[in-house]
């Protein structure tokens, strides 16, 4: 069992503070909310994309070619926004074998960064 968790989650829509869980054989278990500390889980700065695991190739391109450009001060709206228009692999589905994408953006220092202007985020395999 795995369990991953992030300041977000976007599964179909965006879920604050929750983790992923798949099982032994790579396979989603479910998304659900970050309620305390848990033994073994991994916790990763950005959100957290599951989809559906693809072959190697097509899902390394589909990393490589995507970046998002976002304001300093993110807001919810537009992340939802953002996120909706990415073209990545299909989302995953409960008891399918499931990649885990982790899309990097600095959450937690938005709000204090002295730029205004903006920033760059990149999507990486977890």
């Amino acid at each position: 069992m795995r369990r991953v968790a992030s300041h977000y989650v976007y599964w179909n829509e965006l879920f604050r503070m929750h983790y992923v869980e798949l099982d032994d054989t790579g396979c989603l278990v479910g998304v659900f909310p970050l309620e305390g500390e848990q033994a073994g889980t991994e916790f990763y700065d950005g959100i957290i994309l599951p989809v559906m695991a693809e072959d190697e190739k097509n899902v390394a391109h589909s990393i490589e070619i995507h970046s998002l450009s976002y304001p300093k001060s993110l807001d919810i709206d537009f992340l939802r926004n953002a996120l909706a228009h990415l073209e990545l692999p299909k989302w995953a589905k409960i008891g399918k074998p499931t990649e885990l994408l982790l899309l990097s953006i600095p959450l937690t220092a938005t709000k204090f960064g002295a730029n205004n202007s903006s920033c760059n985020g990149y999507i990486k395999r977890l």
